[in-house]
Parts: C-alpha cells; structure tokens; sequence
C-alpha cells in the first residue's frame, strides 16, 4: 500500500485561503464537527491573551530581580554605612567607652548606646548648669 504524504502547511494554507474567499466557511466547517465558532474564537483569543500577559511578566520578573538586586546592594551599603557613623558618634561622644566589643553590636544597639550617651551628657550639663 502507497503512503501519501500531506504537506501540512500547503493543507493549512489551503484553509487559509478558502477562509479568505468565504468567511463562512470555516464557521460552516467548525459547525459540521461540533464546535461553536465563536466559543473557538473566544477561547483562541484568551489563550492568546493569556501568553501575552505571561510574556509581560517574565519581562517585568526580571526587571524586578534586577532591581531587587540593585536595592539589597544599597541597603547592605547603608547599613554598613550607618554603622560605621554610629560607631563613630559614640567615639567622639565617649572616649571612655570600652570599645573592644561594639564592633560586634548590631546597629540597633549601636543607636541605644547612643542616645543613652547623648541621655547622660545632657544629664552632666544639666548638673553643671550649662542647659535649662
């Protein structure tokens, strides 16, 4: 027995070209094996539509992964940052402050130990008269 090839995209674009001539067709076609043709159409154009907004948010997920990126990376530099003027704050507010394990302190602390310094020298001006 002899196999017949069929060319798919001459069978689709012949299709094509018979839906092009007579609009009706195809609706007639789909109507002969079961299908309502606008519940077709319908259901083509929310698939469309979905693949679209899925495309859209694959390409704004790695925007946003980027800049996500770009804001951890700032926020650890601001910490660090902080950090370190807080470190230095309680040097010049405190010199006799044992320092040995503020490093280790987490900003948090850092900012308490402050403003407790700040807290005592307005105490010590207070006593000494220099603030009202």
């Amino acid at each position: 027995m002899p196999s017949k090839k069929i060319n798919i995209d001459h069978l689709i674009d012949s299709y094509l070209d018979a839906a092009s001539k007579n609009p009706g067709s195809l609706d007639d076609m789909l109507k002969e094996h079961g299908y309502d043709p606008q519940k077709v159409e319908k259901r083509g154009v929310n698939n469309i539509k979905k693949l679209m907004f899925q495309k859209q948010v694959a390409i704004n997920k790695d925007k946003l992964l980027g800049l996500y990126s770009k804001a951890l990376l700032m926020v650890q530099v601001a910490t660090t940052d902080t950090r370190q003027a807080i470190f230095t704050l309680l040097k010049q507010k405190s010199p006799s402050l044992q320092f040995r394990n503020l490093e280790n302190l987490d900003e948090e602390n850092l900012r308490q130990i402050l403003t407790e310094t700040e807290i005592l020298d307005f105490i010590e001006k207070l006593e000494n008269g220099e603030a009202k």
